[in-house]
């Protein structure tokens, strides 16, 4: 539950930030932050679920170059 805050959190800053026009280096800092709660709520999630995140990401790749490979 935590995680899943401070991912959302950290998505509405960046959302805010973009919305205010800040500088590109705090940006920067936003969107990396966003990044990197974003995957370690993934992760964690993964954990949680007892889900291989490697495997799923490959099925994941796997689909979306078929689909749009064949367009």
């Amino acid at each position: 539950m935590l995680a899943g805050t401070a991912c959302v959190l950290s998505w509405i800053a960046l959302i805010t930030g973009l919305l205010m026009q800040v500088d590109t280096g705090i940006r920067i800092a936003l969107a990396t932050a966003a990044a990197v709660t974003t995957e370690g709520t993934f992760w964690l999630a993964a954990l949680l679920l007892g889900v291989s995140v490697y495997q799923a990401r490959q099925r994941l790749w796997a689909t979306l170059k078929r689909r749009f490979a064949a367009k």
